[in-house]
């Protein structure tokens, strides 16, 4: 396989003569070698890299001021490969940004880089006939980067670069010796006295190659085949082994949810009456067979009866134990109108809740288990119309009717604080958010020591003409992306808060954020859906028809190449017969790239159901299909996506699962020793 053997090597013919120099060569200083040039480079990456900044500039000082020859630049692949395995001066590797950043291959700044011998513009580099755009062939380099052949011969290529095969007779053996100052260590650069002589050495290493240094001097272990990871059995793995458990007793569920949590213990679920919402703590233990059927231990909540309040309310309400008056601790909250509540409303990795839709304008943050509030926040000047926190819960983004969108830094509940606070007075207790007492020294004291778990305005970002309907936050890609009626989507950035790019779409309903960097569009009036890589450039669109109802939901996968969305017989957004988002600017030529002149595809979808769809193509791949009167109202998925729980609008709440991968879980398990008297003990007390 390619990944045996250095670039050097994939030829055969051209092998030979590197074994001959190899052989022949006799050197009183310089030791042999096979490769005079080097498979990592500044050269090779300003080679691949330079119709970017900062390549594009550095590109030019490195030529003196100008670009280099036309025919020497990277114009098309296919060149490019028949000089790496046929020229004997060139072993260059692949750099990174070709797996993930398709405007390497595009002239985005429009730069002149001149002209080639046969007359012609040196622009956008050729593609493979097998890839439609460059964002098409990203997606595919990477895809077979991430495939399981690679997988498994990936450690043969890091015994070559980093291990055993680098130095030594190994790496002589596997034809895998370069020039000798290329290696860490050869030369020390602090005993050549002449400085003319050490500024020409230190250019030699820095842009003729550079070994890594050596991590390793034993063979690589293999990678595990991706069917023995069950970590990796995600239920987009095998949507068609999946199979649904009506969870018992639904009246005691708190359903239907305007919003969940599953973790590997408990699973929250607030009702759809947000922000008063009601807040339910279940416990849970996936991947643990109950004996009955079920792949895993389900207890319901405590309700609000078994609370002090709960016991002052029963003297007025009489002692019953009907399902309707099995009511969940409530949250405080006065809400503004026609703001859809699972707009408003998330759940943080600590499993806190936090809400907004108040009438104060403010955003709350709830306790689940007594759905006290803990804290309040405020910094917009109306009602907040839509949030949305990070994957890992470090950062909430709030929209409002204001039209400004807010960033807010969220810190966990072990939030270490600098001193033990102060004890109030008994007689003037204090609110988060109640006035700072006005004494200096105590003033001080409480400023050091009380930390807010909800910090900010981190950023105000603007740039909406109307309401703010929905948004994302993606820490990772530093990008904060929210959409209005008006405006269309825009993305900001998450460490200066300035507007990047604004993408021209007609409507965006709802905007979610993958971990790979596609941003999702869904319009509810064109039963539209689209995606852009981050930076803007579309790269799928899909229709949904005939599709008689609307989307109520929409969940990322953890890799982020997948998404989930809940459909519903009716529509949950505002539909306006608005024009062209693009009429609001002023200048119209700025447009690039109209939605309506990509290729749209075509499917079927039917209402209720939870449709798996391929985050590339916005293909739908698999469908659960849902009984009538079964809307769906929410989704969630566990860390590790193999369990999804849904609301349905008819008080249903049930688990799809693979009960195999149950059992599989349990078995390893049970081989790394884990005690079996853990699991019954565990059993007995979930049943409780």
């Amino acid at each position: 396989g390619y990944l045996m053997q250095p670039v050097g090597a994939l030829n055969p013919e051209r092998l030979k003569k590197f074994q001959e120099r190899y052989s022949t060569f006799e050197d009183p200083i310089i030791p042999k070698f096979h490769y005079g040039s080097h498979y990592s480079s500044a050269g090779t990456v300003l080679y691949y890299l330079f119709r970017m900044e900062p390549f594009t500039t550095l590109s030019i000082q490195l030529q003196g001021g100008k670009f280099d020859h036309a025919d020497r630049m990277f114009s098309d692949l296919s060149g490019t490969w028949d000089s790496v395995v046929e020229d004997m001066s060139d072993v260059k590797e692949l750099v990174p940004e070709m797996f993930y950043l398709p405007e390497v291959f595009t002239n985005i700044n429009s730069i002149d880089f001149g002209t080639t011998q046969l007359g012609g513009k040196l622009d956008s580099v050729e593609l493979p006939p097998w890839a439609e755009n460059p964002v098409d062939f990203v997606h595919k380099h990477r895809k077979a980067l991430e495939s399981e052949h690679v997988s498994t011969h990936l450690h043969h290529w890091i015994d070559l670069i980093f291990g055993y095969k680098q130095r030594g007779k190994d790496a002589v053996m596997a034809n895998n010796v370069f020039f000798y100052i290329t290696y860490e260590g050869t030369v020390d650069i602090d005993k050549i006295a002449d400085p003319v002589q050490r500024r020409a050495m230190q250019d030699q290493i820095a842009y003729f190659g550079q070994t890594p240094s050596q991590l390793l001097t034993v063979p690589h272990m293999k990678r595990k085949s991706l069917r023995d990871v069950l970590q990796l059995q995600t239920i987009f793995r095998n949507p068609s082994e999946l199979k649904s458990y009506v969870l018992p007793n639904p009246e005691r569920c708190n359903v239907p949810a305007s919003t969940m949590l599953v973790s590997n213990d408990s699973i929250v679920v607030v009702d759809i009456n947000v922000p008063a919402a009601h807040v339910a703590l279940h416990q849970w233990q996936p991947n643990t067979p109950d004996g009955q059927g079920t792949p895993f231990l389900f207890h319901h909540g405590r309700n609000a009866a078994s609370s002090t309040s709960g016991a002052f309310m029963r003297m007025f309400k009489g002692s019953t134990s009907s399902g309707e008056d099995y009511e969940f601790p409530r949250a405080i909250g006065f809400a503004a109108s026609a703001i859809r509540s699972s707009a408003i409303v998330a759940v943080t990795c600590d499993k806190d809740i936090i809400t907004g839709g108040h009438a104060d304008c403010s955003v709350k943050l709830i306790s689940p288990d007594g759905a006290r509030t803990i804290e309040s926040a405020s910094g917009h000047l109306a009602p907040v119309t839509c949030l949305a926190l990070s994957p890992d819960s470090n950062y909430l983004v709030t929209g409002s009717r204001d039209t400004t969108v807010i960033l807010w830094r969220i810190h966990q509940a072990g939030f270490i604080h600098k001193k033990n606070p102060p004890e109030p007075p008994p007689a003037t207790p204090r609110t988060p958010r109640s006035p700072l007492p006005t004494s200096p020294s105590s003033m001080s004291n409480l400023l050091e020591t009380r930390k807010c778990r909800i910090e900010g305005p981190m950023h105000v970002l603007r740039g909406h003409l109307g309401e703010v309907i929905s948004c994302a936050v993606g820490p990772d890609l530093g990008l904060v992306v929210s959409s209005s009626n008006m405006s269309g989507v825009l993305l900001h950035s998450l460490r200066t808060g300035r507007l990047i790019k604004k993408i021209h779409v007609a409507e965006a309903h709802a905007v979610s954020l993958s971990s790979q960097g596609i941003i999702l569009v869904w319009s509810e009036s064109k039963k539209r859906l689209s995606s852009f890589t981050v930076n803007g450039v579309p790269i799928a669109t899909s229709v949904l028809s005939p599709f008689s109802g609307g989307v109520s939901c929409i969940e990322i996968s953890m890799d982020g190449h997948f998404a989930l969305i809940g459909t519903c017989s009716s529509s949950n957004y505002k539909c306006e017969d608005n024009t062209e988002v693009a009429d609001h600017e002023p200048n119209k030529s700025s447009r690039k790239v109209d939605i309506s002149e990509q290729t749209e595809i075509r499917q079927s979808v039917n209402v209720p159901s939870i449709c798996f769809v391929d985050l590339h193509k916005l293909k739908v791949f698999h469908t659960l299909e849902l009984g009538k009167g079964q809307d769906i109202t929410a989704i969630a998925l566990n860390k590790e996506n193999t369990n999804l729980l849904v609301s349905t609008a008819d008080k249903g709440l049930m688990v799809f699962t693979d009960p195999a991968l149950s059992l599989k879980v349990v078995d390893q398990m049970l081989r790394l020793g884990w005690e079996g008297d853990g699991l019954l003990q565990s059993s007995e007390s979930h049943r409780c």
